[in-house]
């Protein structure tokens, strides 16, 4: 038989015989049953805490309903991800080569011939040109979609509006918040 073949017999046969033993609870030397009895008896009944109520929604009448379910209100207190980039799950090399498409594609075969030559200490290559552009364009087209809610909000709120665009215009130029 196989050392390891010896060891799983052991466990096999000492496994039942051990589960067959009662289980002692060990007693401390120090105390008796008769004292250990009359403290307990001294001492106050456990009464455990009552369940944690949670927040419970306004009834609007909508318990009847079948189709609604009332949940409690929570806050979140986590950061959100950014939602509106999509190269945020993107590896950098990824990222390079979406961009370098973006600006093949943004010029004719001339431009690209042209463009694809450089003086290594004069003009910078065209991966970082492709990134500084591919760059821009997402920049554009955030302030684009920003431009676009912000007409919305102006319909209703042009006070609103005036105060939007120019924090947009802050956060375009590299002002601070805030500043006029």
């Amino acid at each position: 038989m196989k050392p390891s073949g010896f060891h799983l017999l052991v466990f096999f046969v000492a496994g039942p015989l051990a589960a067959q033993e009662p289980v002692e609870t060990p007693r401390s030397a120090k105390t008796s049953t008769r004292l250990t009895q009359e403290i307990r008896v001294t001492l106050p009944k456990f009464t455990p805490p009552p369940p944690p109520v949670l927040d419970q929604p306004k009834s609007d009448g909508t318990e009847d309903d079948p189709n609604v379910l009332a949940l409690p209100q929570f806050t979140v207190k986590e950061k959100r991800p950014p939602t509106h980039d999509p190269d945020v799950w993107l590896t950098n090399r990824a990222i390079q080569h979406k961009a370098m498409a973006a600006y093949r594609e943004s010029m004719t075969d001339f431009e690209w011939a042209l463009n694809s030559w450089f003086i290594p200490l004069f003009t910078p290559p065209a991966s970082v040109r492709a990134r500084a552009h591919y760059q821009g364009s997402k920049l554009g087209g955030e302030i684009t979609r920003l431009n676009s809610l912000i007409n919305h909000i102006g319909q209703q709120d042009p006070a609103a509006s005036a105060e939007l665009r120019q924090e947009l215009k802050n956060m375009v130029e590299g002002r601070p918040v805030g500043s006029k």
